[in-house]
């Protein structure tokens, strides 16, 4: 099993984040809905493509989501993920991280 910290170059890697409730701002959303295309990922500035597995709450029903990259989502010194809610109004609020990669 990889470990996950620090985040290595060309390795899958998973990490949890939670989601800031648009309409209750301060709050954390629980149990999101997330839609193909809300989630993307851009390896070394190269341009934003959506994520290969679609992130999911979990445990379910609660704020987690678990972001799992792939090896070759990996691939690169800087990996950015957006994650931007496409419905009108959105449910949370956008979400944007930055990964520097290990050797």
């Amino acid at each position: 099993m990889p470990a996950y910290n620090p985040p290595t170059k060309n390795e899958a890697f998973k990490i949890r984040i939670a989601l800031e409730d648009a309409i209750n701002p301060g709050n954390l959303k629980a149990n999101p809905t997330i839609a193909a295309g809300d989630f993307k990922v851009d390896i070394d500035g190269a341009g934003f493509n959506n994520l290969t597995t679609l992130p999911s709450v979990s445990p379910a029903s609660g704020v987690a989501v678990l972001i799992e990259l792939s090896a070759s989502e990996m691939n690169g010194d800087v990996i950015t993920i957006t994650g931007i809610d496409q419905t009108s109004s959105k449910e949370w609020s956008d979400f944007f991280l930055c990964i520097p990669t290990t050797a």
